[in-house]
């Protein structure tokens, strides 16, 4: 790995970095804020008014949405946090290697004394930061300012958000990077890897109600990404580490050795 072509990577993203974890500590925040304003009796009474079959839809089934579990997964946690930090990674992803190869800057970069590998590598570095700089906006905030507002998270229930987080980021990743690593511009990996989040998300929400989506659950990213339970039990099934490492690990695999073969010319 090359710590000038890192610094040199940090810093060309360091715009959308910042925008997009400012944005999550924002977010975090005013979540934070609004538990006191509608948790308890309000929330519970507002969800109770809700036809089952919408409940269903948004795994109702699994977690009680008048728990603060079940807030934080309806409210930020679930799907707006994926789609936060769905672009961020994908962007970064795909941008990292068809980008730079679209742009024609990779060739200019392989001009210099550093290997592919070296310059895939440090790309995934980069990916790892930025996943932990998400992660860090995200959980933090609701760390730091929850007791404020009578949300109060153990240590063990943070760290186990952080690190799933993570962890589902970073498989998000490695889908992204391989992605790029096969195509010559950033349209066709971003369409993909986009598109695959949302298709897992609507397997997701069918499976609540169809035992013919359930058959994707075991492959389904977004089916193991389950806030609300973390925060209501502190637990999170063995199978999500599993599956999330094992996406995040082939496909960036995956793209260290489709870069080292393609023509980037």
């Amino acid at each position: 790995m090359s710590w000038t072509l890192l610094r040199a990577t940090l810093h060309q993203r360091r715009a959308s970095m910042f925008w997009f974890s400012v944005g999550l500590v924002f977010y975090s925040w005013l979540m934070v804020w609004f538990w006191p304003q509608i948790g308890g009796g309000q929330y519970a009474e507002m969800i109770e008014n809700m036809p089952p079959e919408m409940l269903a839809l948004f795994g109702g089934n699994d977690i009680s949405f008048a728990s603060m579990g079940g807030y934080f997964q309806t409210e930020y946690l679930g799907l707006m946090w994926m789609v936060i930090v769905g672009c961020a990674i994908v962007m970064y992803g795909v941008g990292s290697l068809a980008g730079d190869i679209g742009k024609g800057t990779m060739e200019l970069t392989l001009a210099q004394p550093v290997s592919r590998l070296t310059v895939v590598l440090t790309r995934i570095a980069v990916l790892v930061v930025y996943v932990l700089v998400l992660a860090a906006a995200t959980f933090v905030p609701i760390q730091v300012f929850g007791p404020t507002y009578d949300v109060d998270l153990t240590a063990r229930t943070f760290w186990l958000l952080f690190a799933l987080g993570s962890l589902f980021m970073l498989a998000l990743g490695g889908i992204a990077m391989l992605a790029s690593s096969i195509f010559r511009d950033s349209g066709k990996p971003a369409g993909i890897a986009a598109g695959l989040l949302v298709m897992m998300w609507i397997l997701d929400l069918v499976s609540n109600v169809s035992e013919a989506a359930e058959l994707f659950d075991p492959v389904n990213l977004v089916g193991y990404w389950q806030p609300g339970k973390v925060i209501n039990d502190n637990v999170v099934a063995a199978e999500a580490w599993w599956v999330y490492g094992a996406v995040a690990v082939v496909g960036l695999i995956g793209a260290v050795l489709v870069f080292r073969r393609r023509d980037v010319a």
